[in-house]
């Protein structure tokens, strides 16, 4: 029964000396997975991924803006751009129009601003719970983060 129990340790990475434990990018890549993974959790159930949460946040924010805009803000390839409008449009989170030549503006339809809601709502009890594992100073811990990420 104990070769069975160190075997499962050992899977698992039981008994192991981590050093990577020691480093900033290996901790903040495992928080972020942590959160993401949390984060995923609360979005599945509206039908949401991270990246379409974050679309109808960011839009919600900003009606009539440019799609390209929105792109740019949220680093997606304009060639990502175009499905997940069309994939926005046809659940009616959304409308776009044109603007001048081929920029459109885009802008949350009722619908799209309830499911933002409900997204935000979501989103910020995940963060509520990471907020209380903080034992830092979090305006400036988010001002660093924000000063890497450039």
């Amino acid at each position: 029964m104990m070769a069975g129990k160190r075997e499962m340790e050992k899977e698992h990475g039981g008994g192991l000396v981590s050093p990577l434990d020691n480093l900033l990018g290996y901790c903040l890549r495992r928080a972020s997975m942590a959160m993401m993974a949390d984060l995923m959790s609360a979005l599945t159930p509206l039908g949401l991924s991270a990246g379409e949460a974050s679309f109808l946040i960011l839009v919600g924010a900003n009606p009539g803006c440019r799609q390209s805009d929105v792109g740019r803000m949220l680093e997606i390839k304009r060639a990502n751009m175009t499905p997940l409008v069309a994939r926005m449009k046809a659940r009616a989170l959304v409308t776009d129009a044109p603007i001048d030549g081929r920029s459109r503006s885009l802008t949350l339809t009722q619908a799209g601003i309830a499911l933002r809601d409900k997204a935000l709502a979501r989103i910020g009890a995940t963060e509520k719970k990471v907020r209380q594992a903080l034992t830092i100073d979090e305006n400036a811990l988010l001002a660093s983060l924000r000063s890497i990420a450039g």
